[in-house]
């Protein structure tokens, strides 16, 4: 797992111990050492809160870390998923449903409204009327265009 994630999960309050221990063996396979994420990486479950994320923070501190800012997380986060969407279309629905709920939470921006639109998109081909006659491929095809447009955009980056 990716710095960066493992900080958006953690600002959304959705962070899970074994997120912590996976970000742990991610930066030791970087070859990035500290006894305190040697410890981490080796802990087995069940995994207590507590402990993992006291060694998480040691962690932190020996790598003078600076925490990177929500904002910069969230970029990040959508930028992973529209990569996941491109590499593998099967579940390119659910990724682009996730990046609509993070754009909706923290973005107010014309370059990501198109979100809102797959997500109404996705929506009627769920639960409502599908007026549009939406398929499953036309969906896919769309979001996986969109993905590559965002990509390619500079507003993810900064």
């Amino acid at each position: 797992m990716d710095t960066k994630i493992l900080y958006y999960k953690i600002f959304e309050r959705n962070v899970e111990p074994v997120d912590y221990v996976n970000w742990a063996f991610k930066m030791l396979k970087n070859e990035i050492s500290t006894t305190s994420l040697s410890i981490l990486s080796s802990l087995s479950k069940p995994h207590n809160i507590f402990e993992v994320e006291d060694y998480f923070h040691r962690v932190v501190e020996e790598l003078s870390m600076q925490e990177p800012s929500h904002e910069e997380c969230a970029k990040y986060y959508i930028r992973n998923l529209l990569r996941q969407i491109i590499h593998d279309e099967t579940n390119a629905i659910n990724f682009a449903y996730e990046i609509y709920v993070v754009v909706r939470e923290h973005f107010i921006n014309n370059k990501l409204e198109i979100w809102y639109e797959i997500s109404e998109m996705i929506d009627d081909f769920r639960y409502g009327d599908n007026i549009g006659n939406i398929t499953k491929d036309s969906l896919i095809t769309t979001i996986v265009q969109e993905a590559k447009v965002q990509l390619k955009s500079n507003f993810l980056l900064s």
